[in-house]
């Protein structure tokens, strides 16, 4: 009953005052307007693909190769004891608590492929062994923050959020991708002496380190 007489009072009054409008309270479209709702990073003019460009060549791919283990006394060491040779041939970031990721180099030949995904691998037997001892990325989709996490002079503390810190790992793959990966062929390529620079991290979980390569290139045959 007090709900009609409070409506006829209020169409009453509209009735006297010319300027008076009922007008639908939408709390939706007072937060989209006001900004309320909307996503805190979607404004953010960080790009991590032109940091990693600007970088690539002056920092990155420097970084890496002025710290790689040769692949095969790095293994060792790894397998002696994986603390210690992650203090002394590896990094990580004091902030992440994350695995000991290591700069590394190696040669061998190629006796797998595996391009049944996007997520291509090369087997290489550095050993002499004939059978692969390592991994190594060939893409065109690379997983992991490998590459990001073995630059040292790179640290969560550097970004703004979380986001950019895995929006910038994200970009480092892409460019490996795209300027290291795709001028390597993928025929043919068993057999083939290889050289590579790049970086693993290492969590104890396989015996096959895998590789994000910075340089890589075959050896011509003689």
């Amino acid at each position: 009953m007090r709900r009609l007489v409070w409506a006829g009072l209020l169409l009453a009054l509209c009735g006297v005052l010319p300027a008076c409008k009922l007008v639908k309270n939408d709390t939706a479209a007072v937060g989209a307007a006001s900004g309320a709702a909307a996503d805190p990073y979607a404004a953010s003019a960080y790009d991590p693909n032109a940091a990693v460009a600007k970088d690539w060549e002056a920092k990155v791919v420097p970084d890496i190769a002025k710290r790689a283990t040769d692949f095969k006394l790095l293994r060792d060491a790894v397998a002696a004891d994986a603390d210690a040779a992650g203090q002394k041939y590896g990094y990580r970031d004091k902030t992440s608590g994350g695995p000991w990721n290591f700069p590394t180099k190696l040669r061998g030949t190629i006796v797998s492929v595996d391009t049944s995904s996007s997520e291509g691998t090369i087997g290489v037997d550095t050993s002499g062994s004939g059978k692969p001892d390592v991994i190594v990325d060939i893409g065109p989709t690379v997983l992991g923050t490998a590459l990001r996490d073995s630059l040292d002079f790179v640290s969560f503390s550097d970004f703004k959020n979380q986001i950019d810190y895995a929006r910038f790992g994200t970009a480092l793959n892409a460019y490996a991708v795209e300027h290291v990966m795709k001028a390597l062929p993928r025929d043919g390529l068993k057999g083939k002496t290889i050289t590579v620079t790049g970086t693993f991290s290492y969590d104890g979980t396989s015996d096959q380190p895998e590789v994000v390569p910075v340089a890589i290139a075959l050896e011509k045959a003689q």
